[in-house]
């Protein structure tokens, strides 16, 4: 089990579960009430990856790895969900705002981007207690 825990430096943590924050809240004001307005299964999805964002945070602030995993397929899906959605099921935006896929974008690079950094960071540590 101690394997399993991270011992990367907090702030690095701290910057992950920000940005897991961040995404949930986008989800929470954004994408949930969106999710019902479309017929679908928009809602159970949104509702289901909201879930896992939650599951995520508290895991990740336990300094399990699995957090990490959690947040990276949240952070792949953020960049599934527009191109799903607005291209393959062609369902305007909420609001007609082409760009607004931008945001969610930026978040999840982020998300994967810090959950790298930990990892990478979690190998160097490793290396170095051998």
């Amino acid at each position: 089990m101690q394997k399993e825990k991270l011992k990367s430096s907090s702030i690095y943590i701290q910057a992950f579960i920000a940005m897991l924050i961040i995404q949930l809240v986008h989800k929470i004001v954004r994408e949930i009430p969106g999710g019902f307005e479309t017929v679908g299964p928009g809602a159970i999805t949104t509702l289901f990856f909201s879930g896992m964002l939650i599951l995520g945070i508290i895991l990740t602030l336990l300094r399990h790895k699995s957090g990490l995993i959690l947040g990276m397929i949240c952070g792949i899906w953020m960049i599934l969900q527009p191109i799903i959605v607005h291209i393959i099921m062609r369902k305007p935006d909420i609001n007609e705002i082409w760009w607004y896929p931008v945001f969610p974008w930026v978040q999840a690079v982020l998300i994967i981007y810090f959950s790298f950094l930990i990892f990478r960071n979690e190998n160097e540590l490793s290396i170095d207690h051998k």
